[in-house]
């Protein structure tokens, strides 16, 4: 039925005018469990189903929505579309462009080793209150836990004027725990999650110690940690530092609407070495992770995108239209929250690649320097440059070694300087950030990460 209806639309759409017409079907189901404080808070489940229509009419863009199925309601979508379009073309700007692509026909179905939905509430609500537990248990100064769980089933049907009939269905399961301790009138947080496309077998294999109880301990521990120093300083930073520096510095700089419309620093650098030539950087959809897909949501086939490679700016991430109008290759990176959205440009799972190093090699000669483990959020100012990260917590690096604890850790720099300070990259990749990513008003499922590298003269914000 939703081919047939996809089909209608695209026929209709020719057939009033347009020189390009895509139709595509949206569907997710979530299930989500809230437990707090030893109480499960909320357990919720919904569907969300529709369809969005884009069109090139009179060398403008038109996109409009539905949630009913019907013939009626996808013309009457259509003609809004057109309408739109025309409303634009009224006040002549830029053209639409797009990419000539060959079409994709196809049919991908991700399996799970035990799919969500086959699970007995209760059991799922029972499995995270023995996680919360065992944080919750860990210590009297423990004050305050959070488990939120979600299993995700998304089907996504694109069918558009070009020849592309894609259809993908993708399961995500994802658990986080936070972790409030208090001494005296200071607290400190801990924060663990877990997602990847998978089903129910990721909550199974859960290890409490490598979860709820590392949240907590950490959070204890930072009670007794010390105030960081404040200057210029080397630093080594682990996985998940480095996965959000990389997203946030590099991922948004090179996403080719972005570049397109001036927002980003490195959008006149390309062929240009803008990095050290350790320095390779890549967004790949097709790797395990929780931002894994096989065709984007204008039905392109995703391939690995290599942004940077040994210090040199090789290339966008694009949509059809994005590489149209930069001269690129779009590869599947254009993806949409829904059907009430048009894709944009996004990031997938988007790391640093590894060196050769290990950790204790990467260490070893600095004299006085920070170690930077956990990532609590970030941010860029794309059109700037400029990047900060507040840290989970730190440790000082004497003569080589880890020394104090060190807790409320935030760094700053400028993205292209501190791309040409990292001078060390290890051989231990992980991709351990799996998450939301939002961005004009989407949000989209991405991962992130890193080996361990380090990097010279980054400004790090202590009291001391």
């Amino acid at each position: 039925m939703v081919e047939d209806l996809l089909r209608f639309i695209i026929e209709r759409g020719l057939a009033f005018g347009a020189s390009f017409c895509e139709a595509r079907y949206f569907e997710e189901k979530v299930n989500s469990i809230n437990v707090e404080n030893g109480v499960a808070k909320a357990l919720s489940s919904g569907i969300l189903r529709g369809i969005g229509i884009r069109v090139i009419f009179d060398g403008c863009w038109g996109f409009a929505s539905t949630n009913i199925l019907s013939v009626e309601s996808a013309e009457k979508t259509l003609r809004d579309a057109i309408s739109g379009a025309r409303s634009i073309a009224a006040h002549k700007n830029e053209g639409a462009q797009i990419a000539d692509v060959k079409p994709s026909v196809d049919k991908v179905f991700h399996k799970v080793g035990i799919n969500p939905e086959d699970v007995d509430p209760e059991i799922k609500i029972k499995r995270i209150l023995d996680l919360e537990r065992a944080a919750r248990e860990f210590s009297n100064r423990v004050k305050d836990t959070l488990i939120n769980y979600r299993d995700i089933i998304t089907k996504v049907v694109v069918h558009n004027s070009l020849g592309t009939l894609v259809e993908e269905v993708t399961p995500r399961t994802m658990i986080s725990c936070r972790v409030i301790a208090k001494e005296n009138d200071l607290m400190q947080a801990g924060y663990e999650s877990i997602g990847n496309v998978a089903g129910y077998e990721l909550i199974e294999g859960i290890n409490v110690e490598d979860f709820s109880i590392k949240a907590a301990r950490r959070a204890v521990s930072l009670l007794s940690a010390k105030a960081p120093p404040r200057g210029k300083f080397s630093v080594v930073v682990d996985p998940k530092v480095g996965g959000l520096f990389i997203h946030e510095a590099i991922g948004h700089n090179s996403e080719g609407d972005l570049v397109y419309s001036g927002q980003s620093i490195i959008a006149d650098k390309l062929r240009q070495k803008i990095a050290s030539e350790i320095v390779t950087i890549i967004d790949d959809p097709t790797i395990q992770g929780y931002g894994k897909f096989t065709y984007d949501h204008e039905g392109v086939r995703a391939r690995p995108h290599v942004i940077i490679k040994d210090g040199v700016l090789v290339g966008f991430l694009h949509s059809l239209e994005s590489a149209a109008k930069l001269g690129g290759i779009p590869e599947g990176s254009a993806r949409a929250q829904s059907h009430h959205h048009p894709p944009i440009v996004r990031m997938s799972n988007i790391y640093l690649a590894p060196g050769d190093m290990t950790l204790e090699e990467i260490l070893e000669d600095i004299s006085y320097g920070l170690y930077l483990s956990g990532s609590e959020y970030g941010y860029v100012e794309p059109e700037k440059g400029q990047f900060t990260c507040k840290i989970e917590e730190a440790w000082l690096i004497e003569k080589g070694e880890l020394t104090e604890h060190l807790r409320d850790v935030a760094i700053s720099g400028l993205i292209l300087e501190i791309l040409k300070n990292i001078t060390a990259v290890g051989r231990d990749l992980r991709l351990e950030m799996p998450g939301m990513c939002s961005k004009s008003g989407q949000n989209i499922y991405v991962d992130g990460g890193a080996p361990h590298f380090r990097i010279d003269g980054i400004v790090v914000g202590g009291r001391r």
